[in-house]
């Protein structure tokens, strides 16, 4: 039975921006019905949402990885029996505009799968991805273009049977790439994404991100992101990948080395160290990294 035009999940361990979130749902839904499910890990969240289009459930949990805890909010779901037309997975420092809402009453009832933009907060800069002809069918070879908080997924399609990796994601042993394992699952099993320019979100620029931590820091994310991103492509065998896995980290380096920001330059030489490390390391121990 669907209750709700569409249903979020997110997660959190600390509150630094679980409000902003909210908040920019609260101030900008309209057209549509949501449902925001948030999955506190020993943290609480007091909201009182004021749109009568929004209604809020908390799970309270204890601090556990972000796949494990996206799967107590899908497990939730499931043993409940009612959900919604659409789901999404917002990080907590999602934000969400007016716009994305008049756009997304235009895909109900399309029985489709998207994914939009994720753009710098604050700007129409893109945060991750390229460029993308609108309604272009997406497959695998569009990997940069994958988020959790851009995916947005037919409720009725993942049937008690999708969950997230939990060897993936932050807090599990290979700190990333959770949200690209989740949509080769979803590809492969048959169910197709199409890309919309108009359903985008918004996230922190990692620019900025990365100018407030210092190297170690910088150096201890690209790692987690590597770890994840490499054993989803041996996971899948999309040797295919290998080469653009690799040569994007040499490429950020240049690129950064040639706008003076050498923190970044030497970061991203290092990760492309640790890629081939991953790459080998898979490539001659796959089966027993499961």
């Amino acid at each position: 039975m669907i209750e709700k035009n569409l249903i979020m999940v997110t997660t959190l361990q600390d509150d630094l921006y679980i409000y902003n979130l909210l908040k920019s749902l609260d101030n900008n839904l309209r057209n549509i019905t949501l449902e925001v499910i948030v999955v506190c890990q020993d943290i609480e969240v007091v909201f009182s949402p004021q749109n009568e289009l929004l209604t809020l459930t908390l799970l309270k949990e204890s601090r556990m990885s972000l796949s494990k805890a996206r799967n107590k909010a899908l497990t939730f779901l499931y043993k409940r029996g009612h959900g919604s037309e659409y789901i999404m997975f917002p990080d907590d420092d999602s934000s969400f505009d007016a716009v994305f809402f008049d756009n997304f009453g235009n895909i109900l009832g399309t029985k489709k799968n998207y994914i939009g933009y994720i753009y710098n907060e604050g700007s129409k800069e893109l945060y991750l991805g390229k460029k993308t002809e609108e309604n272009k069918l997406l497959s695998i070879k569009d990997y940069d273009l994958v988020g959790s908080p851009n995916q947005i997924i037919q409720y009725k399609i993942l049937n008690n049977k999708f969950f997230f990796n939990e060897l993936l994601g932050v807090g599990a042993k290979y700190g990333s790439s959770e949200d690209f394992d989740f949509f080769v699952n979803i590809t492969i099993s048959g169910f197709s994404y199409y890309f919309k320019e108009g359903l985008y979100s918004y996230h922190p620029s990692k620019k900025e991100n990365y100018t407030n931590l210092n190297l170690t820091s910088i150096l201890e994310r690209f790692k987690n992101y590597s770890s994840g991103f490499a054993y989803v492509l041996f996971k899948h065998k999309l040797y295919h990948l290998l080469f653009n896995y690799l040569i994007r980290t040499l490429l950020a380096s240049g690129y950064y080395f040639l706008q003076f920001n050498f923190k970044l330059s030497f970061a991203y030489l290092i990760q492309f160290y640790y890629r081939i490390c991953f790459i080998f390391n898979f490539m001659f121990n796959y089966g027993t990294q499961k």
